[in-house]
């Protein structure tokens, strides 16, 4: 009982970490999402305030505007430009609208106002802004802060106004009421706000409704794993019934996964919660399914009886080395090695001999060409596929395995001796189309060699003398 509560209070504090994190992530996405959306109402903001002074400057004359004066008020060129600006500040929301020249001295100053009621007049001089001075080096700009002035608080759009040849005679000026803009900008702020607030609110309802169905389901989920844990331990007893004679043959550190399958090893973890108790469930289930796809893997690519590769792997690799023939890049050597005279062996020894000498056979192949390339095919026969080894190299290599055919040979009694029948052939595109003619050029030579190995008479032969040729057979006296 104390241990169910103790895995209650446990998930009861892992609820308010994930309730404290829900809440946490909502408020940093809230953030994100404000600055976002306060940055993309900016653009747009800015966007349309540089869209009224562009299409402003860009409809007034610049050459007429150029020539403008205060003494020019109600003249035909005039009354054009002030009867432009006049529509703009009438029909499009705007506080005020104007055009300014830039003087020698640096200032600027108003040349055109159509405000009604408290129009500029012509050589008042306004106020200076950043987006004002690049207006005038040709580039329109907004402000980036608000400004003040005798008539208000405002953001400013700037844009120039160019006559014929492309100089810069005049800016349009548009005024917006900052209060409008700050206020859009609160709004879109209140609304981010209250998206995160419900956010908030929903996720807690959603956990707190989680949280009541979690026990269910957990116990629930429990005795599935349980029983698939359970079922895992019938496997080991299975495999521990079918391999523990291979066990008892097999060499100290070989086929590692094979031995920790077969005893059956098992970890007991003491679970603090719940969810800790499903996840050492499920990792030890995992663990275990994992080993098991590693044996049967192993296993189908290792030959059970000597511990080399199999004839499955055998057949893929014959496919790769007819894939490098037809891609003109096969540079490979076969072998062909028959254990000869096993029945021998098997009738007047026992069948455990038969199968150590084979193993061990095995093994020393791999020693001398590496496990990829050695295949144990059927019976006595083993077939050998190495890349990269040339007619020199399998010279060597069976040298190597002669001295070890005569050394078993000198340990070991007469009558247990064994007889190893070898042939090469090595790829030559001239000679070969094909890997089965490089792997019968490898058997003939095999046969070939077996022939002059045995001599045979009235069906009996006996092993008399060895040499560095392989083991000599010769007629029973």
């Amino acid at each position: 009982m104390e241990r169910e509560d103790e895995k209650y209070r446990a998930s009861k504090r892992n609820f308010i970490i994930a309730l404290i994190l829900l809440m946490s992530t909502n408020i940093l996405m809230g953030t994100i999402i404000m600055h976002i959306s306060k940055k993309a109402l900016n653009e747009q903001i800015e966007g349309r305030m540089l869209d009224v002074a562009n299409t402003a400057a860009y409809q007034i004359n610049g050459d007429d505007f150029s020539e403008l004066t205060g003494a020019d008020k109600g003249t035909e060129e005039y009354n054009r430009a002030y009867d432009t600006l006049s529509s703009f500040s009438e029909n499009i929301e705007l506080e005020y609208i104007y055009a300014v020249r830039k003087m020698d001295n640096g200032s600027f100053i108003f040349v055109l106002d159509p405000d009604k009621d408290n129009p500029a007049e012509y050589g008042e001089e306004i106020q200076k802004t950043d987006a004002l001075l690049n207006a005038s080096r040709g580039m329109a700009d907004v402000d980036n802060k608000p400004h003040t002035d005798e008539w208000g608080r405002f953001y400013s759009a700037y844009s120039p106004i160019k006559d014929s040849k492309g100089n810069i005679v005049g800016i349009v000026g548009v005024d917006f009421d900052a209060n409008w803009y700050d206020s859009v900008l609160d709004t879109n702020k209140i609304v981010a706000i209250i998206l995160v607030l419900v956010a908030m609110a929903i996720g807690i309802v959603l956990s707190f409704t989680i949280m009541s169905q979690n026990r269910r389901r957990f116990a629930a989920m429990m005795k599935r794993i349980e029983k698939l844990y359970y079922e895992s331990l019938k496997l080991d007893s299975v495999i521990a019934e079918t391999s523990i004679k291979k066990l008892q043959y097999l060499p100290d550190g070989t086929s590692k996964t094979l031995k920790t399958l077969a005893t059956a090893e098992e970890e007991h973890v003491i679970s603090k919660s719940e969810y800790d108790e499903v996840a050492s469930s499920v990792e030890a289930v995992y663990n275990k399914l994992h080993k098991y796809l590693k044996y049967i893997e192993e296993e189908v690519d290792t030959d059970v009886e000597t511990g080399v590769s199999s004839k499955i792997a055998y057949k893929r690799k014959s496919v790769l080395m007819n894939d490098n023939i037809a891609l003109g890049k096969a540079d490979f050597s076969v072998a062909f090695i028959d254990v000869n005279d096993l029945k021998r062996i098997y009738t007047g020894f026992g069948y455990e001999l038969g199968d150590a000498i084979l193993y061990e056979c095995g093994q020393d192949l791999v020693k001398i060409f590496g496990k990829d390339g050695v295949f144990h095919i059927m019976g006595p026969e083993f077939v050998v596929v190495v890349e990269g080894k040339n007619r020199a190299d399998m010279e060597q290599c069976f040298k190597e395995l002669n001295k070890k055919i005569m050394n078993y040979n000198y340990t070991h009694e007469l009558e247990k001796g064994i007889v190893v029948a070898k042939g090469y052939a090595t790829f030559d595109p001239e000679l070969h189309k094909n890997y089965r003619d490089v792997f019968i050029a490898a058997k003939a030579k095999s046969d070939k060699n077996r022939n002059e190995l045995f001599k045979i008479e009235h069906g009996e032969t006996i092993i008399t003398k060895v040499s560095d040729a392989g083991v000599k057979m010769q007629k029973d006296n």
